[in-house]
């Protein structure tokens, strides 16, 4: 080894220890930050498919893709990690001079490597250079403009630059230590510089070699360094964030809290540690929740289709996610790094993140559903108004709605003795009444049993079951509000009571199928009452109609015309459930279902969820207006639904733009029970003769 190769090789080796140890330095501080966060045990079980997951979000970049701009991002992430394995092959050669990965995989899979970088350089070059033309000279709205992502950028086209300078200039010095006929990029840039100016011949070769070289290799670790530090420390978070992800049958169920555990330590008079539900400070959240926002690739999907943030609110949830980052590494520095443990900071609840901010979730999910990371907004944010809920810094009309559910047992505080009122007439048994359990346990819901309009939805269904010879029974007056609203309002201690009331009732009447026609009871009871022992199949009236259709128990006839179907959040987005509706509607003979701009997954709320029903809405643009113009834009002359609350809120857009004269909003079972045919004869079989229902 000569003198040159021995001075490069220890510049080399002191940027790699230097650079990369800054870097590690400060990639270890910042998990120490969020491992300050309280503990969440729930993110290491199925390691199968986590890792599955990993490959098919961060290697297969699944989210990502969906956009123009993701398809950019994909040949950026892989052109970055194939062009890595080039830069490992310099830093190696610094210390071992004919070192190339043919050594390490033959010469076959040496030349396919090459190939690969080669092509996948000029790929990387061209998609930033179209990436620098969509954000700083078209500028689509929702593209946040910042200097860190220009020098990202520009630091990234330094790589692919420098790359084929230096590998071109090997050629031309006849110096490759590879076949070239696998770098057809790097060979065409050896033909430039052979053309170049006398001054690069001969030593002048080196020079240009040597200072690609080294400049490739600066800016790998400048890399490192800036990496951590700014937006893009999304590189390292997002990997992790994805890998500790919720499963798409945990996704709808909130954190569990232990009231009992609770409870007790509230009422331990010798307690030493203030004790409170939610999260009051950043350091409440847990680790994973703040390890959510180093994962933030400020891509601003999750406010593109976030209801709120679209029609004017306070919320914007890239920023809930953004303050809470700048907040914790903020903090962490002064607890850790500057030692001042006893420092008091602003809660998180009301403060950091304001209320305005927190109220105006529906929790509709858009935002997790658009996420490229699998950011979990939804969490974070009832986290929060669980400590508000605590503190009862609550809208003055939602501690109505609460004291209302506590006293009556139903947000409107109507008397639980009505409940049943709208079945007086139709003969359906009263589960207590029987001495052996139904089939099906029909869970009316509040509104169901309350509200006149959906009131009507609820007799339908009825009257469908009925007809299908299926064995069902309600609670009746013993029926209270499954606890939604307060749980997704963060309060869990409301929302722990009535829910423990009505899973010990269904215990005792041994119900083990339940079926309802609200979105929302149908994913607390299926997906949240089995935190507290209630376990039961439960079956959306959707779904439940399908099967009723596929076994033949019913059929339907009739013209609907044309239709348009709204997808409820929980029910879609929240619980995967959009093909059952559309199948029933398109059973109608001369259905024409026209979707709206915003269907299926990126379907907009009505403005109802996550206790926004009880809530006043005054900045802004209504939602459920916003919706409601999506769907009058496919100019269909019904509107159907599957929830009770969309159906309130869509009614009520209706009539605000003087369109309920000439559309008609409709729930699925309604449809079903205008156009149903029953084939039955007095033994339950079918017979030839068909009997309009």
């Amino acid at each position: 080894m000569d003198a040159w190769q021995i001075i490069k090789a220890l510049i080399v080796g002191a940027g790699i220890v230097v650079g990369f140890g800054l870097a590690a330095r400060t990639v270890f501080w910042l998990l120490r930050y969020i491992a300050w966060g309280s503990s969440d045990n729930t993110r290491f079980d199925r390691f199968g498919e986590r890792l599955f997951s990993f490959f098919v979000f961060v290697f297969g970049q699944k989210r990502v893709i969906g956009e123009f701009g993701g398809v950019l991002h994909f040949f950026v992430f892989w052109g970055f990690l194939v062009l890595q394995v080039e830069t490992l092959e310099y830093m190696i050669r610094a210390f071992w001079p004919s070192f190339n990965w043919g050594l390490v995989m033959g010469s076959q899979g040496y030349h396919l490597a090459l190939f690969l970088q080669d092509i996948f350089g000029l790929l990387v070059f061209v998609a930033l250079c179209i990436a620098l033309l969509r954000r700083y000279v078209f500028k689509p709205d929702h593209i946040v403009i910042s200097n860190d992502a220009l020098v990202i950028i520009l630091l990234i086209q330094g790589l692919m630059v420098t790359k084929f300078l230096a590998n071109g200039t090997e050629i031309a010095l006849g110096e490759s230590i590879h076949d070239v006929a696998w770098t057809p990029i790097a060979t065409f840039f050896s033909g430039v510089i052979g053309h170049g100016p006398a001054s690069v011949h001969g030593t002048g070769y080196d020079v240009l070699y040597n200072a690609n070289y080294f400049i490739h290799i600066g800016i790998v670790l400048f890399f490192a360094n800036w990496i951590p530090r700014g937006k893009h420390l999304h590189l390292i978070g997002a990997m992790p964030n994805v890998f500790f992800r919720r499963f798409d049958s945990e996704i709808a169920t909130l954190p569990y809290v232990n009231m009992e555990r609770v409870t007790e330590a509230m009422m331990d008079e010798n307690a030493e540690v203030e004790v409170y539900i939610g999260a009051k400070q950043i350091k409440d959240l847990t680790w994973k929740q703040l390890l959510d926002t180093y994962a933030c690739t400020e891509c601003a999907r999750c406010e593109a289709y976030c209801p709120a943030y679209n029609t004017g609110k306070a919320l914007n949830p890239m920023m809930v996610i953004h303050k809470i980052k700048d907040a914790i590494k903020e903090q962490g520095r002064t607890v850790f790094l500057d030692g001042k443990k006893d420092a008091e900071f602003p809660n998180a609840a009301g403060g950091i993140i304001t209320r305005d901010e927190l109220w105006a979730c529906t929790t509709c999910g858009a935002c997790v559903a658009a996420c490229p990371v699998l950011i979990e907004h939804v969490n974070t944010i009832v986290d929060l108004r669980r400590y508000l809920a605590f503190t009862a810094d609550v809208p003055q009309e939602l501690a109505n709605t609460y004291k209302n559910m506590e006293q009556a047992g139903n947000p409107w505080g109507m008397s639980n003795s009505k409940r049943a009122d709208w079945a007086s007439d139709m003969g359906i048994p009263h589960i207590k009444d029987l001495k052996t359990p139904p089939d099906y346990l029909f869970f009316v819901g509040c509104a169901g049993s309350f509200d006149d309009r959906q009131k009507k939805v609820t007799r339908a269904f009825a009257k469908i079951m009925q007809a299908a010879n299926v064995s069902f029974a309600i609670l009746g007056k013993e029926e209270k509000c499954n606890g939604d609203t307060a749980r997704r309002t963060g309060n869990e201690y409301l929302y722990w009571t009535l829910a423990s009331e009505m899973i010990e009732k269904l215990n005792k009447y041994n119900v083990t199928k339940v079926v309802t026609t609200c979105p929302h009871c149908y994913n607390v009871i299926k997906n949240e009452y089995p935190q507290l022992g209630g376990n039961y199949e439960v079956v959306h009236h959707t779904n439940f109609i399908k099967d009723l259709m596929d076994s033949g128990r019913i059929g339907l006839e009739g013209e609907l015309g044309s239709v348009t179907f709204h997808d409820s959040c929980y029910l879609g987005r929240w619980n995967g459930i959009y093909d059952a509706p559309r199948e029933i509607l398109n059973a109608l003979p001369g259905t024409d279902l026209r979707e709206p701009e915003a269907n299926r997954e990126t379907s907009m709320c009505c403005g109802a969820g996550g206790g926004r029903m009880w809530m006043e809405e005054d900045a802004g643009k209504r939602v459920n207006y916003a919706r409601t113009d999506q769907l009058l834009a496919t100019e269909a002359r019904t509107v159907a639904l599957a929830c009770p609350f969309c159906m309130t809120m869509i009614d009520d857009g209706l009539k605000h733009r003087g369109a309920d004269e000439h559309v008609k909003v409709k729930d699925i079972a309604e449809i079903v029970a205008d156009a149903m045919v029953v084939l039955f004869d007095k033994k339950g079989h079918h017979n030839d003769e068909s009997e309009e229902y």
